[in-house]
């Protein structure tokens, strides 16, 4: 799939601002903005990136104002967003904007053919920037104004005596700055030769329009250093780059070996349908090397950090289904480590060891992840080695009641939590209060506790592990339990929690688990009904429903203030993770698979066609509205939303 986008389509701003690019360095660390460049939220910058010091990620070059002189005529080429107005409006002169490995603009003025890329090089925290004249049938000379930031990314900078004004040239092209004494300098430099105008100004109320639809302070103030000036005639190139690091090597080589990477990385999945293949080209924005020098998975773009039960949800998707096998590996000895207690964090901090371990389902997940890691490299004896002392370290204290907020009672179930806790995947809280109480039996918990525990015993007598008896009397107990608690033949499905206020009737998606994970305590029968329940009710072009529209705690839409927001995001909200686990257990259940895989991809085409020319180009976002149109939501670009609409489109295709 190209993201080609003509000059009419950049026109409409109501289009063109509702499509974004992002740009990753495999460090946590991005860039991002719409097709027009207009920035439309705060999290949209050129250079944001985690910094160990602060235990946060942090926006420090906004944007960088173009803008070509030409024959005594100024043509301001960005285009920006304040209060009642769009000013300058350069996206009138955007012939087309291209993203195919990396975002290209194309600008035209008369015969003047003007072209802006950008990418951001693997492993660095580093923006690049190629401007090139292509046609002219004069000299031109182009204005770079550099705006910075240098706030955290949920903040926002305003006009302040505190930022040092003072640019300092190093060597020849090759330019510091830093903003505050606490903070890392800047540097900039450039391919060749440049002029430089120190001319220190702030400017103020950018406004930031997805802000103000989101309920949250939508005005702030950039501060520029200067003016870079260069002069050009046709065929002249010009790199620009921003970086936290001193340079050390030239923009343009770098520039080009990471192009050349991304070619290559495309090259790998050429033989794939179209979505596949571009969801498999973005899969790898989440893989990172983060600032503990682990490798890990970012949640979400923008403002997701390292989460565990994301972690592990998204792992096979975004690692296995994709060619990155030791990856996969890695990522999974990366949380291992940090195992404590029974419990895989669900939460890495930026720096330190202040992990949070507020989750249950997280542990659980692990194992999921690893069986599907066994499934696909059969390399049991890397797991044996690397993984198995957490493995067993997780059963023995889930089994021993050593968990804080976990039960195991006398039938093999899992308790979990107060009234007061919210320690599933439904996690949203308003003021205080959990908006979707899930304490006690949970139906997702208790089936990926039977699924991690069959597999550990099994695994364990594959590879001649002694272990404790008393695990298969568990699991055979926790079987019949399992039944007794959550079915309901009456209903036709099983009910999504069972505390001391009785049975959660409530139809969600919770219960497909008991379907689509490899150990399943339902015979056919049931997995069959689930399947079926689930589809009827929750099933839309974009994912799983999270509760039945003919529930009264139904919310449609996901809109408004942050505490309405939150209020929804389990109440009705669709969510595309889980499509991965509905497509298994639907076709698991299906009497003619191939029939069922054909009406499936048509039912679900909106959202690896259309979907990924909106929003985040290429990627999946993180929710959707319950009712349709289902208008995109949330995050931009989720981890377990692509990992998941990968694995989900794989099985569906090699039916």
């Amino acid at each position: 799939m190209t993201f080609h986008f003509s000059r009419n389509h950049c026109l409409n701003l109501e289009d063109s601002l509702r499509c974004e690019w992002l740009e990753t360095n495999s460090l946590g660390g991005y860039a991002s903005s719409t097709i027009l460049g207009c920035h439309t939220r705060k999290y949209h910058g050129l250079l944001i990136a985690p910094l160990k010091d602060f235990n946060a990620k942090f926006n420090l070059l906004s944007n960088i104002g173009l803008a070509i002189h030409v024959a005594g005529k100024v043509f301001h080429l960005s285009t920006n967003k304040f209060p009642e107005v769009f000013d300058p409006t350069g996206h009138k002169y955007i012939d087309s904007f291209d993203c195919d490995t990396h975002p290209i603009t194309t600008y035209k003025i008369g015969d003047i053919t003007f072209i802006k890329e950008l990418i951001m090089p693997q492993y660095e925290n580093t923006v690049i920037l190629k401007y090139k004249l292509q046609t002219s049938s004069a000299p031109i000379k182009i204005h770079l104004h550099p705006r910075l930031t240098y706030r955290q990314i949920h903040e926002l900078t305003h006009d302040n005596i505190y930022m040092r004004v003072k640019t300092y040239t190093m060597q020849a092209n090759t330019y510091k700055i830093q903003p505050y004494d606490s903070m890392p300098p800047l540097y900039f430099d450039t391919s060749h030769d440049v002029f430089f105008h120190p001319g220190p100004y702030w400017i103020h109320n950018f406004e930031y329009l997805k802000e103000r639809s989101r309920g949250f302070n939508y005005h702030e103030d950039l501060f520029t250093p200067g003016v870079f000036e260069y002069e050009m005639k046709a065929g002249d190139v010009l790199y620009f780059r921003a970086s936290l690091d001193q340079p050390t090597s030239s923009g343009k080589s770098l520039f080009d070996e990471e192009h050349k990477r991304r070619l290559k990385e495309k090259k790998q999945y050429a033989k794939d349908s179209i979505p596949l293949r571009t969801l498999k080209q973005h899969a790898g924005q989440f893989i990172i090397n983060n600032v503990r020098g682990e490798t890990s998975i970012v949640a979400g773009y923008h403002w997701f950090d390292e989460w565990g039960r994301d972690a592990m949800i998204a792992l096979p998707g975004l690692t296995l289904y994709c060619g990155k096998d030791d990856e996969a590996l890695a990522v999974l000895k990366t949380y291992a480590k940090h195992e404590k207690n029974g419990l895989i964090p669900n939460y890495l901090a930026t720096s330190g060891n202040e992990h949070a371990y507020n989750s249950i389902d997280a542990s659980l997940w692990f194992f999921w992840a690893i069986q599907q890691y066994c499934a696909k490299t059969k390399k049991t004896n890397l797991v044996k080695k690397d993984l198995f002392p957490a493995m067993e370290n997780i059963i023995t204290a889930f089994c021993q009641n050593v968990v804080r907020h976990v039960h195991l009672n006398d039938q093999g179930l899992l308790w979990v939590g107060n009234e007061h806790t919210q320690l599933t995947w439904m996690d949203a809280q308003v003021y205080g209060q959990p908006v979707t109480p899930r304490n006690g039996y949970a139906v997702e918990l208790n089936a990926l506790w039977y699924n991690a525990l069959s597999f550990y015993c099994d695994f364990c007598d594959q590879n001649k592990i002694k272990y404790d008896s008393h695990l298969r009397e568990i699991l055979i107990r926790l079987r019949e339990s399992f039944i007794s608690t959550f079915w309901r033949e009456d209903l036709g499905y099983l009910v999504d929690v069972v505390n001391d206020n009785g049975q959660d009737q409530s139809i969600r998606p919770n219960q497909i688990m008991a379907v689509s994970l490899p150990y399943s305590m339902l015979n056919r029968e049931q997995q069959e009904k689930v399947a079926s329940c689930v589809e009827t009710h929750l099933l839309t072009p974009y994912g799983l429903r999270t509760l039945s529209p003919q529930n009264l705690r139904y919310q449609p839409e996901y809109s408004g203030a942050p505490a309405k927001r939150d209020a929804a995001y389990h109440q009705g909200t669709v969510w595309p993770w889980l499509l991965g686990h509905f497509t298994e257990a639907t076709l698991k259940c299906a009497d003619n698979p191939k029939e069922k895989a054909g009406k499936m991809q048509k039912k679900l085409s909106p959202l690896w066609h259309s979907h990924l020319r909106i929003g985040c180009l290429g990627g999946i976002s993180e929710i959707f509205n319950a009712d349709p149109p289902h208008t995109y939501k949330g995050a931009i670009q989720q981890a377990w939303s692509v990992a998941e609409v990968i694995r989900a489109l794989t099985l569906l295709e090699k039916v």
